[in-house]
């Protein structure tokens, strides 16, 4: 049999502190969002509209190449997540 080796006090908490510091770290960075770019809740909230009517209207736009899509990764409260983001194309 092979003696067990313990394990002290001072390295669990040194590898706590450790854990701990990984966790603080994000997995993913935040992009930087171009002047220009807006979210459906951004321009929702210019024109007075809701999201729910304001989607649609920017979906259709981009079929018909009066505005851009582009996802993002933004901090959105406690995550980090990809979010679309439009930008109105002049003709």
């Amino acid at each position: 049999m092979t003696k067990k080796s313990k394990i002290t006090a001072e390295q669990i908490a040194a590898s706590l502190e450790a854990f701990c510091r990984q966790l603080a770290k994000p997995l993913v960075t935040p992009d930087v969002v171009p002047l220009g770019w807006f979210t459906v809740a951004d321009l929702a909230n210019k024109s007075g509209k809701s999201p729910v009517t304001v989607g649609p209207r920017l979906n259709h736009m981009v079929k018909n190449g009066d505005a851009e899509r582009k996802d993002f990764v933004i901090q959105l409260e406690q995550r980090v997540r990809a979010v679309p983001h439009y930008r109105l194309l002049e003709k």
